[in-house]
């Protein structure tokens, strides 16, 4: 008796899976007509002309037209409508699909006004009588409109993206064939994730694309490798992310980066970072050199607070000494004498939550923080000639927090808020750091002229403290200055004389006063003027650190296209070290 049930039990199961299976909405369509058509201000896409459109169970639904509203997630075929699949072979004048309400609405060719619902993609049970939309089967009006995309076919993938077959995208005035293009329009942010280094310009095509996945070619520039291409593969799910890019593809030297994502539930996340550059001569050709670079981040979320553990390691000739090198502490011209071992770094730190000082109109708030960390080999073995090595393992802790107000109103559209930050850092060399900044910011806007502006003073400050060895530590004349050496209390550059040099004792101080105008018109244009005065102790020497003292820039974007942002920016610099502008504009076309 209880193996009859048990058989009986088990059919109910697979029964019910089976059922549910059926009701589930299709998880993709694909579309082939005489032309598709995307409108990206509409995110509509069209095809007119023995329209067939393939669901992923295997049915197919033709007709004579079809238009899908990728953000609302319905679509609808009309005109001589057919439906053909394992469990379906009807005719109608038109079929309408909403996965987000998991139905389908059918106009069937019948003498009778009747109207047919089906429950996902159970197409063997229809409902001739629940009631539909009145809108069920209604076309967007687009007279007038452009598209963006004109196409051989599309596969869309409901929420997430459309991969149009055969290609021309409508740039710069004209259309750009192209065999594959695909449009995300998710709401998941991870699809954009970047694994790639700054750079000037960054036009991205991307040509392959899944539920989960987007694959994409970037035309590239930047001051270092001029034009290029390069490569990016992501893998997406709800909330966590993969991202993979080589950069450049096309040149001998190059990167690949990994960023991997993974948040294992709402309080505890991971995120990997791994670098590999190669020198190489072909894509898939042995490398003749390789270097490698990795960060591991745990981090998992208390009541009101955060803890989180980072580790770096970095691992140097990965595939072995280069030929004809046979010791490393023998210096070469070439060659990095240092990581005989493999230097790595870690930390595990922890910020508070913000805990309210005062209350009232000026609210005052402190968000403290600790952490623990370690240096291992860092500068590797032996070090450089003029590095003294230290130990091996060099151990630190710090405490500190922020203390800071809510923006407290002066007048409807001008508000004032202000923080001071502090840190002391302990190392196991006997010694500290001392790090602090306080800052003033007063800000405001005039929405009718869309403007926005503030005015902020900077104090920073750092201090390495040695205590009686302070000067064994920062003995007078040692600074170095460049190649040009120091002379007396000067440091000397290529740029000129710079004097103080030799006064510093490991303190420093600098005091900053910036103004910003942001005007922001439109959504296609904004414009950002800065004027910035410091007043840096010790004073700084071009090219090897500090900025100069007074400086203006000013930056200009421009939204040239959907897909373009132009970016201009240029600054000047009053004359210091004999400099007025800067050589040249800052160039960058970025999505």
């Amino acid at each position: 008796m209880r193996i009859p049930v048990l058989i009986a039990l088990t059919g109910a199961l697979v029964a019910s899976a089976t059922s549910l299976a059926s009701a589930t909405p299709p998880a993709s369509l694909d579309v082939t007509a005489k032309r598709v058509d995307f409108f990206s201000n509409r995110f509509v896409v069209t095809a007119d002309g023995n329209v067939r459109v393939r669901l992923s169970d295997g049915t197919v639904v033709s007709g004579e037209t079809f238009t899908m509203d990728l953000k609302l997630n319905r679509y609808l075929v009309a005109g001589d409508v057919h439906i053909d699949g394992p469990t379906i072979h009807d005719a109608g004048a038109a079929f309408a699909g909403y996965p987000d309400l998991d139905r389908s609405y059918f106009l069937p060719a019948s003498s009778s006004p009747t109207r047919t619902t089906f429950t996902g993609i159970d197409w063997a049970h229809p409902d001739t009588e629940r009631e539909q939309p009145g809108d069920a089967y209604y076309f967007p009006n687009l007279t007038g409109e452009r598209p963006y995309i004109i196409a051989d076919g599309v596969r869309i993938v409901p929420r997430t993206n459309a991969l149009f077959t055969l290609a021309r995208v409508y740039t710069a005035g004209i259309y750009i064939p192209v065999p594959r293009y695909v449009v995300t329009f998710s709401a998941n942010s991870h699809y954009f994730e970047n694994a790639f280094a700054g750079g000037r310009v960054d036009v991205g095509v991307p040509f392959n694309g899944s539920q989960h996945s987007l694959t994409a070619l970037h035309l590239r520039n930047d001051a270092v490798n001029g034009t290029y291409l390069a490569f990016d593969q992501h893998f997406v799910w709800d909330q966590d992310w993969i991202a993979f890019g080589v950069d450049p593809l096309t040149q001998e030297e190059r990167q690949y980066n990994l960023i991997a994502y993974k948040r294992w539930s709402p309080k505890l996340e991971t995120r990997l970072f791994a670098q590999v550059s190669a020198a190489q001569a072909g894509i898939i050709n042995r490398a003749d050199n390789a270097a490698g670079y990795t960060q591991l981040q745990v981090s998992g979320g208390l009541t009101g607070s955060n803890l989180t553990y980072s580790q770096d390691n970095y691992y140097q000739y990965l595939l072995g000494l280069p030929a004809g090198i046979t010791d490393l502490n023998v210096p070469q011209s070439n060659f990095d004498p240092r990581w005989k071992e493999h230097p790595m770094d870690a930390s595990l730190a922890f910020t508070g939550g913000p805990t309210t000082v005062a209350k009232g109109t000026a609210a005052l708030y402190l968000r403290p923080r600790f952490g623990v960390g370690y240096a291992h080999d860092i500068y590797g073995e032996g070090g450089y000639p003029n590095l003294q090595p230290g130990p091996a393992t060099l151990w630190y802790r710090y405490a500190g927090g922020s203390l800071y107000t809510a923006p407290i109103r002066l007048t409807s559209s001008l508000s004032l808020t202000g923080s001071y930050d502090r840190q002391r850092t302990w190392f196991s060399v006997p010694h500290f750091v001392d790090n602090g900044e306080l800052r003033f910011t007063l800000g405001g806007s005039r929405e009718r002229q869309h403007l926005r502006y503030f005015v902020a003073y900077d104090l920073k400050t750092i201090d390495d403290l040695w205590g009686a060895q302070q000067l064994a530590a920062y003995p007078p004349g040692t600074l170095g200055c460049g190649p040009n050496g120091a002379e007396g209390n000067t440091c000397v550059t290529a740029l000129g004389s710079f004097s103080g040099q030799n006064a510093f004792r490991g303190l420093a101080t600098s005091r900053g006063y910036i103004g910003s105008l942001i005007y922001t018109p439109t959504a296609y244009f904004d414009f950002t003027m800065s004027l910035s005065r410091f007043d840096d102790s010790p004073a700084p020497v071009p090219g090897l650190y500090g900025q100069p003292p007074l400086q203006l820039a000013a930056t200009t974007r421009f939204r040239v296209s959907r897909q373009i942002l132009l970016t201009l920016s240029r600054a000047y610099y009053f004359n210091f070290a004999n400099e007025r502008w800067t050589p040249q504009y800052e160039v960058l076309i970025s999505p």
